[in-house]
């Protein structure tokens, strides 16, 4: 086959070109002698990383369509995800390096980065809280109604209690003015309301869209009263970042593309929301997107003063928290280098 692709010697008149040809048929041979021996040649190789989410909820959508959508390859990332509960299991990886990235809320990391631990925000997509919403009994018709009355949160020293307390202040309700039940998760405090256990508590949507179909009053979406918070946020630590700074970068474009299809690929994002959430309601996973499409901060700065806000709110129970100064949590820089580079705008105009 080799022989009748070459020119025959004497059909070559040029010394130079009789050099270029035998050199062309050793280098094939070469190649194809090494391919016999070592088989095909390795495809470019993508860099695996791991990253967690913390809840069965669609403000983790960036993830999740990152990955079905092959976002993260794109930025030469094989990425692997992994659910995952709870601040002590997910800061135990992080340290150890079984993990690379958290996506999740900054208030319970703010302890442990008071107790010294490595943990920093590369960004948040919201600095205020979302997708909260707080449900009563239909006998209640304001907020000031629940004076006196049972309200339902997770566990004490929770999120739930801390937006609670934040809600309450801003109607001139002290914390101790109510009757608090720990009454657990999402499903056994939307059972507490059901049952007359509690009047009021606090859910994400789009969860609270059950129960109003029920006839119970939804008092007040969160959103509205501004309560300063670090929300799907990006998590890594200083040591991931010094030691794999391109690794980061590259996830963070992954990540922020994400968001991006989100916002331009409705109905395929809406798909790999029922996928992870287990949820075949068109409304839920609509509501979900269109809290990242139209509620996501581009670019997605953590605020300093917003961050520091929350953590005053927290050690308003947790003193030993006071002294955390916003700054050692915050790393701003990649998403800054991102945007005086033009990347930022050049993928959301």
């Amino acid at each position: 086959m080799l022989r009748t692709t070459l020119l025959r010697r004497s059909e070559i008149e040029n010394p130079l070109d009789l050099h270029l040809a035998r050199v062309t048929i050793i280098t094939i041979l070469v190649y194809s002698l090494l391919a016999l021996w070592l088989g095909p040649f390795p495809a470019y190789s993508l860099e695996k990383v791991s990253a967690v989410y913390t809840s069965i909820s669609g403000g983790y959508a960036p993830l999740w369509v990152g990955k079905e959508k092959q976002a993260f390859e794109q930025y030469g990332l094989d990425i692997r995800l992994i659910y995952m509960r709870g601040t002590i299991p997910t800061s135990a990886a992080l340290a150890n390096g079984e993990i690379e990235f958290i996506q999740a809320g900054a208030s319970t990391y703010i302890p442990y980065a008071a107790r010294g631990g490595d943990v920093i925000l590369l960004g948040c997509l919201s600095n205020i809280v979302l997708d909260y919403v707080l449900l009563s009994n239909p006998s209640i018709k304001r907020v000031e109604d629940l004076r006196g009355k049972k309200i339902g949160i997770s566990r004490a020293a929770d999120q739930t209690y801390y937006y609670l307390r934040e809600v309450l202040r801003k109607n001139s309700i002290r914390i101790s003015d109510v009757q608090l039940v720990q009454a657990g998760q999402q499903p056994e405090r939307m059972a507490a309301l059901r049952n007359g256990m509690v009047m009021a508590t606090l859910l994400t949507t789009p969860t609270n869209f059950i129960l109003e179909k029920e006839g119970f009053r939804r008092l007040l979406e969160l959103e509205e009263t501004k309560i300063s918070a670090g929300v799907r946020c990006l998590i890594t630590t200083r040591k991931i970042l010094q030691q794999r700074p391109a690794m980061v970068e590259n996830f963070a474009k992954g990540w922020l593309h994400s968001v991006r299809l989100i916002q331009t690929r409705k109905k395929e994002s809406m798909d790999v929301i029922g996928k992870y959430t287990n949820n075949n309601s068109p409304e839920h996973q609509e509501d979900a997107w269109r809290s990242i499409t139209y509620k996501s901060e581009i670019p997605p700065y953590v605020s300093p003063a917003r961050l520091q806000e929350q953590i005053y709110m927290l050690a308003e129970d947790q003193s030993e928290i006071r002294k955390l100064e916003a700054s050692r949590m915050i790393e701003n820089s990649i998403l800054k280098k991102l945007d005086d580079s033009g990347f930022i705008k050049r993928l959301f105009q």
